[in-house]
């Protein structure tokens, strides 16, 4: 994953919480457009920094290095159930999933 995309993943952690940039960067103590500035590119993310980002906006780490960040309650959903059958209903679905 590139730079760019995990920019704009938290612009998409930040809105799913519905939380501003400035308000983000409150909550982490630091100056109102630190956020804004981070996501644009014009400030380095640190680790530390994003976690940071995550917890205040209540996301989790591994939804936000999933493949596909706005799928993944569906994917995850799926993958539990698809999982919970036994082999057969799994050996079916592959079947029907190829025809």
């Amino acid at each position: 994953m590139e730079i760019k995309e995990i920019l704009s993943r938290i612009g998409f952690v930040r809105n799913k919480a519905n939380l501003s940039a400035r308000e983000v960067s409150l909550r982490m103590g630091m100056s109102p457009q630190y956020v804004a500035q981070l996501e644009s590119g014009r400030i380095v993310l640190t680790i530390e920094k994003l976690l940071q980002i995550l917890e205040i906006c209540e996301f989790p780490i591994e939804r936000f290095f999933s493949p596909n960040i706005t799928d993944y309650n569906v994917d995850n959903e799926l993958k539990f159930l698809i999982e919970s059958l036994p082999l057969d209903k799994k050996k079916n679905i592959i079947e029907f999933i190829k025809k």
